[in-house]
């Protein structure tokens, strides 16, 4: 029987076949590419960039209830609330996180929200920039900006706050400087300019929302200029990663999104709430584009949880239900995954009128749904959890991994660069983790396209450097009162191996823990197999027990592809960065 382990934790478990990885090949077929999809959706592994929900833990509930049906598995919630404090109060965003991180641990990340009370002080800029760093030193993912500059947000004189006012500037540098992207939302859909009764094809949401409609040209900018402001932030900051949330404030012009993701390289695009709109287009265009700019385009949907449901959008209509968000849910799926034609879009009050599907490809899919997010976000994502199976007879390491127990943990993958997360599935490496009551054991699937290895190899001692070669490694942080203190195992394809303790008594090579492994090379399937065994005594004179945790962080080298992979990224130049170490669980006996 699989260890069952809390979903609190924000966890991957899949294996190499139920994931675009390594040597697997590509599902072409809709079929295909449905069961792996649903395959990631079942392991939670999809990101939505963009909700916005209630901090009550009912909100909360609710939200997390709807996406474990969903299949998401993290939540960016991008209304974290402020960094400035009343005397004697918690910041809105400090409190907003510390409950939503409490009642569910690693299922969401939060972005805060400037404060602009202060505006019309000389200081403001210098005020604002001790906002973005108050957030960054709470936690905050990134910073997100509303549709308010441009179109509501006014100065003590009545003016509105324009989008690439200058005062603005250094807050921009300062997101750029901590790692915080900025989600930006700028204007709004073209329908909003136009006349403002019946004939308009979005009155049934305008009407509902009259304070959305900004035809009155007295009070308010052209659609073009707030489009023309947003360029002009972008072109100054180019250090400065902006997702131009709802396709890039510009749905209904796809040659617009492509031009300018063409000329901005730090601007992305998320899809939240415009696939009715973006869905009206020519899907081969649509597609092209999205394949195209794979790199820079993020799923998110602006599911919203407050007193009500809000799916993309709301009005005075029936209050939307559990099985109505999944529904919703669902058409994001069709939309994206294949190409039916001419099928109900997920948000009916935006418009009354069909969408094409695009039919993406499976490893653009991968990119969209969550390997984007998890390279924006690599800084602030939770900490992940690899469960560790209990066996009751020990056996000795065999890289071929024939003994039964090996099939009975799940795996998780070792994927994603070191520095910056960004994902290398055609190098995914595959960890299993079983342990007894004398040994820890590890077992790796390493895909290889050439292998690079010292030679001759030396098996009797141990050689600095190996690090530097085609390596797996394993750092295991056992002491509860000092994360500092840890243990580093490698071995490599010839099987060369060392172990080293680190922040310990025991200097350099000297530390011997005695454990063992095994190596088998398969040049046919070019795949590359290690299993570990550790003996747990050397890792702590307390033995772990059922639920007991410990540290732990998986890597892997491989200088043919010129990557160095982590199970969790450190977003740092080393590996050796404990605050970013994931969590063994030590599943029950």
């Amino acid at each position: 029987m699989k260890p069952r382990f809390s979903t609190g934790i924000f966890t991957v478990f899949l294996t190499c076949s139920t994931l675009l990885c390594g040597n697997a090949p590509e599902p072409a077929d809709p079929d295909g590419i449905r069961r792996l999809t649903d395959q990631w959706r079942a392991h939670r592994r999809l990101i939505d960039l963009h909700q916005h929900i209630d901090y009550t833990p009912e909100h909360l509930a609710c939200a997390v209830r709807i996406m474990d049906r969903a299949g998401i598995g993290l939540e960016v919630n991008l209304s974290g609330g402020t960094t400035t404090r009343q005397e004697g109060k918690q910041a809105d965003f400090e409190r907003n996180k510390g409950l939503a991180d409490q009642l569910f641990p690693g299922r969401f990340v939060h972005y805060m929200n400037l404060d602009y009370a202060d505006w019309d002080q000389a200081d403001f800029s210098e005020r604002a920039v001790k906002q973005v760093e108050e957030g960054h030193r709470l936690g905050a993912a990134g910073f997100k900006e509303f549709k308010r500059l441009g179109l509501y947000l006014r100065n003590g004189a009545g003016k509105l706050i324009q989008i690439d006012d200058p005062k603005l500037d250094p807050v921009w540098k300062r997101c750029a400087e901590l790692g915080l992207p900025v989600s930006i939302h700028v204007a709004d859909p073209k329908a909003f300019w136009l006349p403002y009764n019946d004939t308009n094809e979005r009155w049934t949401e305008l009407k509902d929302h009259p304070n959305w409609w900004f035809g009155d040209t007295n009070k308010y900018p052209s659609r073009e200029a707030l489009l023309g402001a947003l360029t002009r932030v972008i072109a100054r900051h180019p250090e400065t990663t902006f997702v131009c949330v709802h396709f890039a404030n510009n749905a209904e012009g796809l040659e617009w999104v492509e031009r300018s993701l063409d000329t901005y390289p730090n601007m992305m695009a998320d899809l939240a709430a415009r696939i009715p709109e973006i869905g009206r287009h020519n899907p081969e265009n649509v597609r092209r584009l999205f394949i195209k700019q794979q790199d820079r385009i993020l799923f998110a949907t602006d599911f919203q949880v407050y007193e009500r449901l809000t799916l993309g959008s709301g009005g005075s209509g029936p209050l939307p239900t559990d099985d109505d968000a999944v529904a919703f849910f669902e058409k994001h799926w069709r939309w994206l995954e294949t190409n039916d034609r001419q099928f109900e879009h997920m948000t009916p009050i935006q418009g009354d009128w069909k969408i094409d599907g695009v039919g993406l490809p499976a490893s653009v899919l991968r990119k969209i749904y969550f390997d984007n997010a998890r390279r924006l976000l690599v800084r602030a994502l939770p900490l992940p959890m690899v469960g560790a199976a209990h066996i009751h007879k020990d056996f000795r390491p065999d890289a071929r991994m024939k003994e039964p127990a090996w099939q009975v943990p799940a795996p998780v993958h070792v994927e994603y660069q070191l520095r910056d997360g960004a994902a290398r599935p055609e190098v995914s490496t595959s960890v299993r983790i079983l342990w007894s009551d004398r040994y820890l054991y590890l077992g790796y699937e390493c895909p290889f396209t050439e292998l690079t290895v010292f030679e001759p190899p030396d098996r009797t001692g141990e050689r600095t450097g190996l690090w530097d070669r085609d390596v797996v490694e394993a750092f295991i942080g056992s002491d509860g009162e000092n994360t500092q203190h840890y243990f580093e195992f490698e071995v490599s394809p010839n099987g060369e191996r060392l172990d080293l303790e680190l922040g310990g008594q025991t200097k350099g090579l000297a530390w011997n823990s005695g454990f063992e492994s095994d190596v088998k090379v398969d040049r046919k399937a070019k795949v590359w197999s290690v299993t570990m065994r550790v003996p747990l005594n050397a890792l702590s004179p307390i033995p772990p027990a059922a639920g007991t945790r410990w540290r732990l962080n998986l890597y892997r080298h491989d200088r043919a592809h010129d990557t160095f992979l982590a199970w969790n990224p450190t977003a740092t130049a080393t590996a050796h960065t404990p605050a970013k170490f994931g969590h063994l669980a030590f599943a029950e006996k």
